[in-house]
């Protein structure tokens, strides 16, 4: 082949290469974009937060003088009933259709607190005097609609205990004294408890006090029975507290913690210890600031 006629064949066969070069360019296609991942929707018995309760689950704080409630998907009357016994408070309902909430409550106080928890049912919160009654504190939540015969009740034994009380203010110091160990022995729980809140700890009394505070069936009047006893100087109060320290009713065990320090044996110290191991964490913190007091 001569040689120009291949100088044409290479030029043309380089501009066809050029060609398809070119086209194979125009047509390549950018890569595609990564699609945004689709928003999933937020499961309605879930609050946000990586610590909250898993479904079922419930956590409730009293330690920092505020009231944290954090539930997921729990039935009311659960957190309730923790409630009362924690914050030592008595519990009465009506008939009630309980709700399974999810919430997270973050309060300044318990009475706040319960206010959020009932918005959805009728409800009274009590106040009563404390021990020293120097301040009010929450003694009682009711919900709902009680039966009449409870509140009928209530009243007139409320009514009772405060005619009692009047016609014992009449009396002379021996007088009230002995009306008031007649009153430790009154069927009445209301009575009982009253008497023992305000008999001097003395001979009879002493002895009646020391018996009520293991036997009597009310577990207010085995707390006002710790109230009266550590009033007293006799030894064997504090033997009858200790003993106390076995009662099936947790309420009862904070109240003979608190005489027990407040008597200041530090002997007692080998006795609640074995506190620190309580179920009930009422127990365990007011056996734990007892044993900080006394040593």
């Amino acid at each position: 082949m001569k040689l120009t006629t291949r100088l044409i064949l290479t030029c043309v066969l380089a501009a066809l290469l050029t060609a398809c070069d070119s086209n194979q360019g125009t047509n390549q296609q950018a890569p595609a974009e990564t699609a945004e991942p689709a928003a999933v929707a937020p499961d309605p018995g879930h609050t946000a937060g990586p610590s909250f309760p898993a479904a079922g689950m419930h956590e409730i704080d009293l330690s920092s003088g505020k009231v944290s409630i954090r539930a997921n998907q729990v039935n009311e009357r659960t957190l309730l009933d923790e409630l009362a016994t924690r914050a030592n408070f008595q519990l009465l309902t009506g008939d009630i259709d309980w709700q399974v909430v999810t919430v997270d409550i973050q309060a300044e106080s318990l009475q706040a607190a319960l206010v959020e928890l009932l918005m959805g049912y009728p409800y009274q919160i009590v106040y009563a005097p404390d021990k020293d009654n120097r301040q009010e504190i929450l003694s009682e939540v009711v919900i709902g609609e009680l039966p009449a015969i409870v509140t009928t009740d209530s009243e007139q034994t409320d009514a009772a205990d405060k005619a009692w009380h009047e016609d014992i203010e009449e009396l002379s110091k021996d007088g009230q004294q002995q009306a008031y160990i007649q009153g430790l022995q009154n069927q009445q729980a209301e009575i009982r408890a009253t008497a023992a809140k305000e008999v001097e700890p003395v001979g009879d009394a002493f002895y009646l006090l020391t018996d009520m505070l293991q036997k009597d069936p009310s577990p207010e009047v085995r707390m006002a029975t710790t109230w009266a006893l550590e009033e007293s100087d006799d030894p064997l109060a504090i033997e009858a507290l200790v003993k106390c320290l076995q009662d099936e009713d947790p309420r009862v065990i904070v109240e003979c913690i608190q005489s027990l320090d407040f008597l200041g044996d530090e002997t007692t110290v080998q006795y609640l210890t074995p506190m620190l191991t309580h179920y009930d964490e009422n127990v365990r913190i007011e056996a734990f600031e007892a044993i900080q007091s006394l040593k």
